[in-house]
């Protein structure tokens, strides 16, 4: 059985994201967009947890496919 070296693992797992709540950071590459949309995407209804003035806000990886769910659009033929 081939070894795989560490730095191979670490590559692979570069952009995956193993928790359901996320930053602000991990949520937009969980969802393929960038700061200024999740901004907008806020404004529209796309949930966040805020504990308290202090914390950074998180998003449940649950909502974020709700959200978008929510916004797919498609062609009747």
């Amino acid at each position: 059985m081939e070894m795989i070296e560490k730095k191979e693992i670490e590559s692979m797992l570069i952009d995956f994201v193993p928790k359901r709540y996320l930053n602000q950071r991990e949520a937009c590459r969980y969802a393929g967009t960038t700061p200024k949309t999740m901004n907008e995407w806020l404004k529209k209804g796309l949930k966040q947890i805020i504990f308290d003035d202090r914390s950074n806000p998180k998003y449940d990886i649950r909502d974020i496919d709700a959200f978008m769910d929510q916004h797919k659009i498609g062609v009747n033929r």
